[in-house]
């Protein structure tokens, strides 16, 4: 498996998949020559790629014309849809995920915490605590304490490890 994108962020997801190759847009010929001479190989034959979650990661990313990304989440009812600047939060429960976006809506997805963490990572996603991981564009507030609190755009309060307290600073800092 090869991957292509123009998105730089999404090479360490191409090495989790056992990808042969990552290859930057625009694409140097003689890049994807070299990338493509891999698949016939010995080393490509003993890649351990795994097409499930290569599916998976094709079937959660999409990003659509004007930047914005949005994931495929799983639901009862199939796959829904959901632009990722609408989550402000997720939360652990159990092997599930929480996810809670604007207007108050909530999707309870068969995944855990860490899933979301690696697909949502990349971009405004930070791990917060064991059983949090927040936009930080939907910060609004963040209260000192040991590890801190921040509050959401929705209201929610939530705890910052002190582990993590500094991420989530430099995080507000980049925005």
């Amino acid at each position: 498996m090869i991957f292509t994108t123009a998105h730089e962020g999404y090479a360490v997801q191409a090495i989790r998949f056992s990808a042969l190759d990552y290859l930057l847009k625009p694409v140097d010929p003689d890049e994807l020559r070299a990338a493509l001479d891999k698949i016939g190989t010995k080393e490509a034959a003993q890649s351990p790629q795994r097409p499930d979650q290569f599916m998976s990661l094709v079937r959660n990313i999409v990003l659509s014309a004007n930047g914005e990304r949005w994931v495929a989440l799983p639901v009862a009812e199939g796959l829904e849809m959901v632009n990722t600047n609408d989550i402000i939060f997720c939360e652990s429960a159990s092997n599930s995920t929480v996810v809670h976006q604007k207007e108050r809506k909530r999707l309870v997805i068969s995944r855990t915490l860490k899933e979301f963490e690696d697909l949502l990572g990349a971009q405004d996603f930070i791990r917060v605590h064991n059983s949090h991981l927040i936009n930080v564009r939907h910060v609004r507030k963040y209260l000192r304490g040991e590890g801190g609190e921040v509050v959401m755009s929705d209201g929610a309060v939530v705890a910052v490890s002190r582990r993590k307290k500094q991420e989530l600073i430099d995080g507000l800092a980049r925005l």
